[in-house]
């Protein structure tokens, strides 16, 4: 089996996984059987589903028209859906992980921070 459909399956589920190096402890992406730093064979880990918003933009393409955005999770760049409201460097979380059209399909949210009082 792919690398890509072991990941796709899982995705299914709405679990998003990676290759990750235990060696290195890092996570791959994209997708590979062995490590870009020390070339050992990597294994998969499940990616931290907080992380923080690099960049936003909208899509106008016709299947796809909406705002999407590039967040940070574990070390890797993913693009996903996000609401309008949420501005680069805020913190989110991956809050729908599927799939559409045979691709990953994901949607960040804003983490919402509770204040002391």
């Amino acid at each position: 089996m792919k690398l890509i459909d072991i990941i796709i399956n899982n995705a299914e589920k709405g679990i998003l996984i990676t290759s990750y190096c235990s060696s290195c402890k890092i996570h791959i992406w994209p997708p590979n059987h062995y490590c870009k730093s020390c070339s050992k064979k990597t294994g998969f880990r499940k990616i931290n589903r907080k992380g923080v918003l690099l960049e936003k933009s909208f899509s106008y393409l016709p299947d796809l028209i909406g705002n999407y955005g590039v967040g940070e999770f574990s070390g890797i760049r993913m693009v996903g859906s996000i609401d309008p409201s949420i501005l680069p460097d805020d913190r989110i979380s991956i809050s729908q992980v599927g799939i559409k059209d045979n691709k990953l399909n994901l949607e960040f949210s804003k983490i919402k921070i509770k204040r002391l009082k």
